[in-house]
């Protein structure tokens, strides 16, 4: 659970355990003792695959806000008329925003 707050995690996992009809194994997950259970290794894991996606969309957001990103005076013409979208159908295909073929 390193990569994940270990509060949303647990709560997470406490959810589906509740929904189970498990309130017992909610409860202890939400105490911070299950967290060798099945359900709460999983919830992380999922979790921090999400993580990693939205660090890549906000990577790819800030890269589209930047307004250099936009300026035609560069020299060769603004970075933006050389992505073509690139950054944002790597991040779509959950790859990195500068992700290159070659």
């Amino acid at each position: 659970m390193n990569r994940v707050d270990r509060g949303a995690v647990r709560a997470f996992a406490a959810e589906y355990l509740a929904r189970l009809d498990r309130p017992d194994l909610a409860r202890m997950v939400l105490a911070g003792q299950g967290d060798d259970f099945p359900e709460v290794i999983a919830a992380a894991a999922l979790l921090a695959r999400q993580a990693v996606q939205a660090e890549r969309h906000v990577a790819a957001l800030r890269a589209y806000a930047d307004a250099d990103f936009w300026d035609e005076d560069l020299p060769g013409g603004s970075l933006a008329s050389h992505d073509r979208g690139e950054i944002a159908r790597n991040v779509l295909a959950g790859r990195t925003p500068f992700h290159h073929r070659d």
